[in-house]
């Protein structure tokens, strides 16, 4: 994501709690020609994320775009909802939800400050729409979106923009790549799991000047796996002989 948005031609602020991910990022992006700064903070501690954006806009200038990236489902996060365990309901909205609203409002308040115009864009999921055995996670890309939307009204005549990404499944370590990814990816439209560029490139496109007149919406970037798998056979609750006839499996 960092990489992309300084290849575009942004200088680049990272906010991460891993630090050789940190200077990994200010490698690339300074070999893309743009400044790079970098804070490590755990984002879920609302003062030091806080601070870790004021220090990135010390060193780099006022803060124009933000895009909220950390979150996800860890392994201990997945439960039936009949046996739901609180506990990692409240770590999935703190990482899903609640750092992002408060790095949002600290860029808007300086930017409105300001009188600057801005974008933001939040990376949601298709786990918004519902996810078995992700209800928690689900629920807060879905409160994160809506947040969204009304960001883009409450903001709009500010000059900021505010729209979201909603990645289906990608090529991540946390994903996981195996045999069983490689089939899964079968009953995706496309007939491949996303790559990090491919969110990237949708952010990216958000940010810039080509979405000027884009706001409160959210782009899904899943291959089209929530339209349903490939097919081009009549749908299952079409019983018609006469019909099935006409479209044989090939």
């Amino acid at each position: 994501m960092a990489v992309a948005v300084a290849q575009a031609g942004a200088d680049v602020g990272v906010i991460t709690n891993v630090a050789e991910h940190a200077d990994d990022t200010r490698r690339q992006v300074e070999g893309a020609g743009r400044r790079a700064a970098t804070a490590i903070a755990d984002v879920m501690d609302q003062g030091a994320l806080v601070d870790a954006i004021a220090g990135i806009a010390a060193e780099l200038g006022p803060i124009d775009l933000l895009v909220n990236v950390v979150g996800g489902a860890l392994f201990d996060d997945w439960h039936r909802l009949a046996d739901y365990d609180m506990d990692a309901f409240d770590r999935l909205i703190g990482r899903n939800l609640r750092y992002a609203v408060v790095s949002c409002r600290e860029v808007a308040h300086a930017l409105i400050a300001a009188g600057r115009p801005g974008a933001i864009v939040n990376v949601s999921s298709v786990a918004a729409r519902g996810t078995p055995l992700l209800g928690g996670y689900g629920a807060a890309k879905a409160a994160l979106e809506s947040f969204g939307r009304t960001m883009a009204m409450e903001w709009g005549l500010r000059g900021i923009r505010v729209n979201a990404v909603a990645p289906g499944t990608i090529k991540t370590p946390r994903a996981g790549q195996s045999d069983l990814a490689e089939e899964a990816a079968k009953s995706i439209p496309l007939g491949r799991r996303g790559e990090p560029d491919d969110i990237a490139h949708a952010v990216v496109f958000l940010l810039s000047d080509l979405a000027s007149y884009i706001t409160g919406q959210t782009l899904v970037v899943d291959g089209g796996s929530t339209v349903g798998p490939p097919s081009d056979r009549p749908p299952v609750y079409v019983t018609n002989p006469r019909v099935l006839a006409r479209f044989p499996a090939t």
